[in-house]
């Protein structure tokens, strides 16, 4: 198998979600995620700022273009995405921050 093929696999597997995904132009797609919804910490001079987050890997075969202002919903939450999506290294997933719409 090709490391392609592998991720494909764990999306599909159980860390996996259905999701639909809109771009701002229109066209919505079946696709599946990985979520990570955990905290993110911020340094803010001598404290610490701690606010929720939604960031998720979304493959590159199934978004080929993801941009800040599209819709993605992922069971009953609907999110905008936000920010600059950023591939990882191999060029297999997105990693997409998005924020709740």
């Amino acid at each position: 198998m090709t490391f392609a093929a592998d991720a494909a696999a764990i999306f599909d597997g159980p860390l996996g979600l259905d999701a639909v995904y809109t771009p701002s132009g229109g066209g919505s797609v079946q696709i599946r995620v990985i979520p990570d919804l955990g905290d993110a910490a911020s340094d803010f001079g001598p404290g610490r700022i701690v606010s929720p987050a939604a960031t998720f890997k979304i493959l590159c075969a199934d978004v080929a273009n993801p941009v800040a202002g599209d819709a993605l919903v992922v069971g009953p939450d609907s999110f905008i995405v936000q920010g600059e999506p950023v591939r990882e290294d191999r060029r297999i997933y997105w990693r997409v921050e998005a924020r709740p719409a």
